[in-house]
């Protein structure tokens, strides 16, 4: 990784949802207030191996370029412990995008490997209270049911990179069609 560069995600931007979540994730989800746009995750931290860092750009634009551009729809709010987020459909078309890059990039699974089966989300909110967040979901569900369902199509990937304590978009990949 360039000396600079502190840490490294693949994301999905999801501007459509803003409108939706901007109240939520201000309160609620720390990465708002340092302006990370919303999305869903494809790999974050994203720490390819040291070799391949001259032909990052070239060997994601290469993978990226392979894989089909898709609609999607967020239509429901779900919950981890600690979290709440709206599941992306169809999520097997996620899960075939997270799956190609972690083949692509075996040393850099998704969360550091923390989860056996990574669920595509895009979050709105962490709490850890149970009650808080009992609240949280049904003030976000009754939201939810004037606002969904958001629609979208995921045509490119960002890379996003943090420098300086900032996160910054260091480039965009395009999926074929």
């Amino acid at each position: 990784m360039n000396n600079d560069v502190e840490e490294r995600g693949l994301t999905i931007l999801v501007p459509q949802a803003e409108a939706f979540v901007r109240s939520f994730r201000a309160q609620y989800d720390s990465l708002a207030a340092i302006k990370i746009p919303v999305h869903i995750t494809v790999n974050q931290p994203f720490c390819p191996a040291a070799e391949t860092e001259s032909r990052l750009e070239e060997i994601l634009a290469d993978l990226f370029s392979s894989i089909a551009a898709f609609k999607f729809t967020l239509a429901e709010v779900r919950r981890f412990p600690g979290a709440l987020y709206l599941a992306p459909e169809p999520e097997k078309r996620f899960r075939a995008l997270i799956a190609a890059v972690t083949a692509c990039f075996p040393e850099s699974p998704p969360y550091e490997g923390q989860f056996a089966d990574v669920i595509p989300h895009l979050t709105v909110a962490y709490l850890e209270d149970a009650q808080e967040i009992d609240a949280m979901s049904a003030a976000l569900s009754a939201a939810a049911a004037e606002m969904l369902p958001i629609t979208g199509e995921v045509t490119s990937v960002l890379l996003i990179e943090k420098v300086g304590g900032k996160w910054r978009e260091r480039m965009s990949f395009q999926l074929e069609g």
